[in-house]
């Protein structure tokens, strides 16, 4: 039995103009997930303190929006086509925020989602790292005023 109508598969590796299948994954286009409302957005890289040290906790971009009742959120998401939270919290007035390093702001917050299962509601310090001084200082100065 023939099947006339079936067209040979096409090869699912890339090949390059000499007919050689290319070494290099295809490259994935991730598209950042945009917070409309933000009254601030920047890049930045999110640290946890665990111990005596800080992990990084990943790579996103931080959103400073109003909520509905005049509070502010901040917010962190990862730069992946799901856009993970990867810190969401209401800065309180009682929020200890500070300048550290040359690049560092860090706040202390009882952080959500959760970074120690085993103490799920004590407060942490979280690192955040923006790609200049200038960032950092405009960050903090932000944060200060929204606290008040």
């Amino acid at each position: 039995m023939l099947f006339h109508n079936v067209r040979p598969s096409l090869p699912c590796h890339p090949v390059d103009e000499n007919g050689e299948e290319s070494d290099e994954p295809p490259k994935v286009e991730v598209q950042e997930i945009k917070e409309t409302d933000a009254f601030y957005s920047k890049k930045c890289k999110l640290f946890y303190k665990k111990e005596t040290e800080f992990k990084e906790k990943g790579v996103g971009t931080l959103h400073l929006k109003t909520t509905a009742d005049g509070k502010t959120q901040l917010l962190v998401r990862a730069d992946t086509n799901l856009g993970n939270i990867l810190l969401n919290i209401l800065v309180q007035a009682s929020t200890p925020c500070s300048r550290m390093g040359k690049n560092n702001v860090m706040v202390i917050c009882v952080p959500n989602p959760v970074v120690d299962l085993n103490n799920p509601t004590n407060p942490v310090a979280m690192l955040i790292r923006v790609k200049t001084a200038e960032d950092a200082d405009e960050l903090h100065n932000i944060l200060e005023k929204k606290k008040a």
